[in-house]
């Protein structure tokens, strides 16, 4: 519900002046505009006045001209003025971090930054799917952040104007299942920014990803859009972010840095990978500490060469605003990468019709046709058109490279049963997908499919299962296969 006044008395406003520690509420007042000019917050505020006004313990955006609102013990007299609109505002650099983690394994990489004298402030799976706890004057509140009006009520905490509530509101709510409690996590913290304070300078994000954003396994996907539109709505965060790191595989080339420039306009270095990234026991921490040491300070260069020698070092890609764009390779040009490309496309066919195996999900001929499809992705000139077409291939071709070892047994776990019902409402034995090379699958889903063509009317629990098969382990659509099964 919009964060607006309601004025219950047609024949005016109420009286503004207020006594010590209350605060009578104005037309055009809000609750998170109250806490912020009074030193407190949204939750704070709810808590002293639930008593009084039980409605504001269901819908804090609703309150009215003439209520006599407690203030917190600890909030600031109330301000006659508000700030000044014109004063200007600048970042206050910092070297704190704050570090997205998506993996569990994660937390060995924040436990060595702060090995190292950092200060971290880690963001990782809430304590359940899409939810967040905030504690405030003593009192602990879960926010389901599921539904539009628990991210409202979320974004109320924050203490931001009405507006701005409603943007960041909408942003988590869009982000995607099980991945809107990392993005509130990311909100508060860059609450501080919007609110004046300090927020951390330097930015860790970490996970598996493609070139889309970062996900863990098991766990949601925060987009680089979903980070993009809550960097929009968050504009003083925007700009306070001066380095990137990106513990990400396929997060470098020239279009993902531009991407990452344009989300924060003040970013300094940005460290990526153009091709695989180590993982957190496998490497990525040495790259964190020399990446740490080399952003203290003001420096505005990253040299890539600090990584020779490490575990997936030639990987690496560095952006900076003293050198540019470096990845260690010769710039090529875009008709000989997509020819490189499409001379591989018949590897993708024969994997993906189930001829040939994956046998390895590292190496191989489909993760070299996999490489090949992500430089093309990461060239600079490559046409706005033909990258939809290309990111649909690739989402494609990374649950194939995984489908033995991930996509096909979680798909059996996950729909054991609609797939014993399915197949017994036809008068097939139920297979074990999870046990079967791909040919032999999709050979079950081509007979279990000409079954329910055949049957009239066609069984509920095959209607049901069909799609599954067919627009997941046949095609291989997110929909279906989510980013966390790979």
């Amino acid at each position: 519900m919009p964060d607006r006044i309601r004025t219950n008395t047609p024949g005016g406003p109420a009286a503004t002046t207020s006594s010590p520690g209350t605060y009578t509420v104005r037309p055009g007042d809000t609750l998170g505009g109250i806490a912020g000019r009074n030193g407190t917050t949204v939750a704070a505020l709810v808590e002293a006045n639930r008593a009084r006004y039980p409605s504001l313990a269901t819908d804090p955006g609703r309150i009215s001209v003439g209520w006599q609102l407690t203030l917190p013990a600890g909030g600031q007299p109330p301000r006659t003025e508000e700030p000044q609109p014109n004063r200007a505002w600048q970042p206050r650099s910092n070297d704190e971090i704050l570090f997205l983690g998506m993996n569990k394994d994660s937390q060995h990489e924040v436990d060595q930054l702060r090995a190292r004298g950092a200060k971290v402030t880690y963001v990782k799976d809430g304590f359940a799917n899409d939810q967040i706890k905030v504690t405030s004057g003593g009192r602990t509140t879960a926010y389901d952040l599921s539904t539009p009006e628990g991210s409202k009520s979320f974004a109320l905490t924050l203490g931001l104007p009405p507006q701005q509530t409603e943007q960041v509101a909408q942003v988590i709510h869009s982000a995607g299942d099980d991945a809107r409690d990392e993005v509130a996590q990311i909100a508060q913290v860059w609450a501080k920014a919007e609110r004046g304070e300090m927020m951390p300078s330097r930015l860790v994000l970490s996970g598996h990803n493609v070139g889309s954003g970062v996900w863990g396994d098991n766990n949601g996907r925060v987009s680089f859009d979903t980070l993009g539109d809550l960097a929009a709505a968050m504009p003083r965060a925007a700009r306070s972010v001066e380095d990137l790191h990106l513990a990400a595989c396929y997060s470098g080339g020239v279009h993902l840095m531009d991407k990452y420039r344009g989300m924060f306009p003040n970013v300094k270095t940005i460290w990526a990978y153009a091709g695989s990234a180590p993982g957190s026991y496998s490497g990525a921490t040495a790259h964190e500490s020399r990446w740490e040491s080399a952003t203290r300070g003001t420096r505005a260069d990253l040299d890539r060469e600090i990584a020779r020698h490490t575990r997936k070092g030639e990987n690496v890609a560095v952006w900076s605003r003293d050198h540019g764009y470096v990845d260690g390779n010769p710039p090529a040009a875009l008709a000989d990468v997509r020819r490189e490309y499409e001379g591989t496309l018949p590897e993708f066919d024969r994997h993906f019709s189930g001829a040939s195996p994956v046998t390895d999900p590292q190496s191989g001929p489909l993760r070299d046709y996999y490489n090949r499809l992500q430089r093309v992705l990461q060239h600079p000139q490559l046409p706005a058109a033909d990258r939809s077409g290309l990111e649909a291939r690739r989402d494609t071709t990374i649950r194939l490279i995984f489908y033995p070892t991930m996509v096909a047994p979680k798909f059996s776990e996950h729909h054991r049963d609609a797939i014993r019902s399915g197949f017994d409402s036809v008068g097939l034995p139920p297979p074990n997908f999870a046990s079967l090379s791909r040919a032999d699958a999709l050979a079950k889903i081509a007979e279990f499919e000409a079954k329910v063509s055949q049957a009239r009317p066609p069984p509920a629990a095959a209607s049901r299962l069909l799609p599954l098969l067919t627009d997941g382990l046949r095609d291989l659509k997110r929909s279906v296969i989510p980013d966390g099964w790979v």
